[in-house]
């Protein structure tokens, strides 16, 4: 009875020990900055972000537009501005990286590797893909039954690299996507390096016809994708017309169930980036005071 007392003792404080350790939520949080390709569309946004109180970021920018001027800059203008790069937005195409997704070429990828490092971040974030270059547009090939391998044998040349930059990348996916959903993204983790994880974002991975079950949908991707979670990204959705697509507001401007789902981002490890997107500079302010009221 002492040594199970003791055990439970030693959980506790464990526990408690853990709860004390965990940065609080109004530093945690973090914010999509997207650079655009100028030194004035950067520092707007960045100025902005630093402005609403927000301190971790992820950085996106178009990288097949950038000079070299612009990437030797950045880390300052990061930091000189407060904040921490967690996410770098290295949006390559995996499944065809001849076509061009969010300004990202296959070489863009390449350097983005070297490039983490300059500005701290420990996670790039890239698409799964598609043969289509406009993202909410449903590709049927999308959906064969080698995507998954393609986008593995695109992957395969960067692990060393990757591994020896001490980074991950985080596969973001879409209804429209390959691996469209979490058990698809989960399925593919599997061939893939401890080094892949998952961008956990609803809205991005419920499926049309699930609309109505969005809650539970939510439960079972989180499930499916586990430890491999590498980043967060909070945003919100609304069906579109007959329900095929939809609209992707900012956080707490659509139909997900935001109190559910700060309740189960509860046990992610507390270094997993959580950002809050598609909101524009001015709205930073606002989007992270309603935000911290539910988180």
């Amino acid at each position: 009875m002492e040594a199970g007392n003791l055990t439970r003792r030693a959980f506790a404080a464990a526990a408690a020990g853990a709860l004390v350790a965990a940065p609080p939520w109004a530093e945690r949080l973090g914010i999509m900055c997207q650079l655009g390709s100028s030194e004035q569309s950067a520092q707007t946004c960045l100025e902005a972000a630093a402005r609403a109180g927000f301190t971790r970021i992820q950085a996106t920018f178009s990288w097949d537009r950038v000079n070299a001027a612009f990437l030797a800059s950045l880390p300052g203008w990061i930091k000189s501005n407060g904040l921490q790069c967690q996410a770098l937005g290295a949006y390559v195409n995996c499944l065809d990286p001849a076509t061009i997704l969010m300004s990202t070429r296959r070489e863009d990828f390449d350097r983005a590797i070297g490039y983490a490092a300059e500005v701290g971040a420990t996670r790039l974030v890239a698409w799964t893909g598609s043969f289509s270059p406009d993202l909410m547009k449903p590709d049927p090939r999308n959906q064969q039954p080698d995507s998954p391998d393609r986008i593995r044998r695109f992957l395969d040349p960067f692990w060393k690299r990757i591994e020896a930059a001490r980074l991950h990348v985080a596969l973001e996916t879409y209804i429209t996507l390959a691996c469209p959903d979490a058990p698809a993204l989960a399925a593919l983790l599997k061939q893939l390096p401890s080094q892949a994880g998952a961008v956990l974002d609803p809205p991005n991975m419920t499926p049309p016809a699930r609309f109505a079950e969005r809650d539970q949908v939510m439960r079972e991707m989180i499930a499916a994708l586990g430890r491999r979670i590498q980043v967060v990204h909070l945003k919100d959705f609304r069906l579109r017309g007959a329900g095929g697509a939809y609209d992707l507001p900012g956080p707490l401007d659509g139909e997900l169930n935001y109190r559910l789902f700060a309740k189960l981002l509860g046990p992610l490890p507390d270094d997993v980036p959580v950002i809050a997107e598609h909101l524009a500079p001015a709205q930073f302010a606002t989007a992270r005071r309603r935000l911290l009221e539910i988180f």
